[in-house]
């Protein structure tokens, strides 16, 4: 891989996404120590929806995401 990112949380899977944006060609990897991304939560949750609509436009039609606005 040309990128490891620890951690599947907000920062590291806008990480993850921002570089594929800018260089689809790059190899990415996340690593998440839980089962699933999600599976351990430190913050309580609380994620603003606002950094997910710039980086990802149109996420909340698409209806396949793992968490509820």
């Amino acid at each position: 891989f040309d990128v490891v990112i620890v951690g599947a949380g907000p920062a590291g899977l806008a990480a993850a996404i921002r570089l594929k944006q800018l260089n689809p060609e790059l190899s990415v990897v996340v690593l998440e120590k839980g089962g699933e991304v999600g599976a351990h939560i430190l913050s309580g949750a609380v994620v603003d929806p606002i950094g997910i609509d710039r980086l990802l436009p149109g996420w909340r039609e698409e209806g396949d995401h793992p968490f509820k606005t």
